[in-house]
């Protein structure tokens, strides 16, 4: 199986993971000094939800769609980015995470994405717009570890992999163990599905020992009946900056009932010897 995002784009899982993304950049430009960006699994950068593949799983409906046109929202760089991308007009499009990191960068900050396919990578270059602060790489992004420390010696490191290998969770654990050797005090946050919550739980408690860093660790569930169907996933955060768990937890207060598909919905928020 080769997951394909363009079926999901704007979905619940992106607005939870992208909203918590944009406040971890926000709270990095506190500083005036520059950060680094490094996404492992990039992708295209940016999505039409008119595209088919959009319009038959009509995920984006119960994603983005609910919270586009909030006003007063506590994710307002978040939702005004994903407006930018719009034009200021109707919900056409949706940006991936490197558009948004982009859109969030300062002129003195970088950004370095890995996408292995590589006609995605060239999509993705021309998504970005040949901006001079990018750098792209055709790699498996689990190789990334090797581009650590960026010379900035601050920044984000962010796994979001298409989760299409059986040892998915494994992968995930040893390149947080890898990097973290060679960049300790840099931010991480890593993307996973709930559907399985003895193995999230397991790759939580592996992230905390073996990389030795706090861990605070979000959980989203949506409510959604039906078996089989992704409805949970979590977004955990190695090395939060100073504040961001309590912003984490009145962002997701605020997410949760707007992203709700059933009676059961609510969100978690789980600290790990966090600072």
């Amino acid at each position: 199986m080769h997951y394909r995002h363009r079926y999901h784009a704007g979905n619940f899982a992106d607005v939870f993971k992208h909203t918590l993304l944009c406040a971890l950049l926000e709270a990095l430009s506190r500083k005036e000094a520059p950060w680094c960006y490094l996404e492992t699994h990039a992708g295209a950068g940016a999505y039409e939800l008119d595209d088919e593949g959009a319009q038959a799983t009509g995920e984006w409906r119960t994603g983005i769609a609910r919270v586009h046109d909030a006003a007063d929202a506590p994710a307002a760089a978040y939702l005004r980015a994903v407006r930018e991308y719009n034009g200021g007009g109707e919900l056409h499009r949706y940006p991936g995470s490197p558009w948004l990191a982009l859109r969030l960068a300062r002129a003195q900050d970088r950004l370095i994405l890995c996408e292995r396919v590589p006609e995605v990578a060239q999509v993705l270059k021309r998504t970005l717009g040949g901006d001079e602060r990018v750098a792209v790489h055709v790699r498996d992004g689990y190789e990334a570890a090797s581009l650590l420390p960026p010379r900035e010696k601050r920044g984000l490191v962010l796994v979001d992999p298409p989760f299409e290998r059986a040892d998915e969770f494994d992968a995930l654990a040893d390149f947080l163990a890898a990097a973290a050797r060679r960049f300790a005090g840099g931010v991480y946050a890593a993307w996973y599905p709930l559907k399985n919550a003895h193995a999230a739980d397991r790759l939580v408690r592996a992230a905390a020992r073996r990389t030795g860093r706090p861990v605070l660790d979000l959980r989203l569930d949506t409510g959604a009946p039906g078996a089989g169907r992704m409805c949970r996933c979590g977004f955990m955060v190695l090395n939060p900056p100073y504040g961001y768990p309590a912003q984490a937890r009145a962002l997701l207060a605020w997410l949760a009932p707007r992203l709700a598909q059933g009676p059961r919905a609510g969100f978690d928020v789980n600290e790990r010897d966090v600072r």
